[in-house]
């Protein structure tokens, strides 16, 4: 890939084009993304830069399809989950809500995985609860409560959840009493 212009044609392609052999030429040729664990800085870099919805979420189903199929090392599962957490607290506002919630679904795919890994992929429900307490801004607020939900979704763990979702009510009606 020579540049990122050029990954961003390629991505409207996969998603748009109505000619079934450019878009599977598109897809072939953007499918490294998803199989080579070296693709991953490429698609935090996309994600730090591209500037249409289709690219980053190529980028972001890229890593989705990495995290769950490739054996990635604990320090490059740790650093996905961190990254991921810093991209959702600064252009989560900014963005669509499929792709926050392809994001969401990212990090709480890579927070299963690894929950019995280390211990710092349990920390996304403290972590999430003290993004709730912070957020004045109700997309914020949205996308903090979407983690809960996918991670509820991912973890099917009943008990667990159930305490987070307690914690959620508790601090959104503390929100929703002061009118966000």
């Amino acid at each position: 890939m020579e540049n990122l212009a050029q990954f961003e044609a390629l991505c409207e392609r996969v998603y748009n084009s109505q000619d079934s052999a450019e878009r599977a030429h598109a897809e072939n040729t953007l499918k490294c993304f998803s199989m080579n664990s070296n693709y991953i800085a490429q698609c935090q870099y996309i994600l730090d830069n591209a500037a249409t919805p289709y690219a980053l979420m190529l980028a972001s189903s890229s890593l989705l399809k990495q995290v769950t199929e490739q054996r990635l090392s604990l320090q490059l599962r740790l650093d996905i989950r961190n990254y991921l957490i810093n991209y959702l607290a600064t252009r989560g506002p900014e963005l669509e809500s499929f792709l926050i919630g392809s994001l969401i679904q990212l990090l709480c795919r890579i927070t299963k995985l690894g929950w019995f890994d280390d211990d710092s992929f349990r920390e996304v429900v403290k972590e999430s609860m003290s993004f709730l307490s912070q957020v004045k801004d109700f997309s914020l607020l949205n996308s903090s409560l979407r983690i809960f939900s996918f991670t509820l979704l991912e973890s099917n763990s009943f008990l667990w959840s159930f305490s987070g979702l307690l914690e959620v009510i508790k601090v959104f009606g503390t929100h929703k009493n002061n009118e966000i």
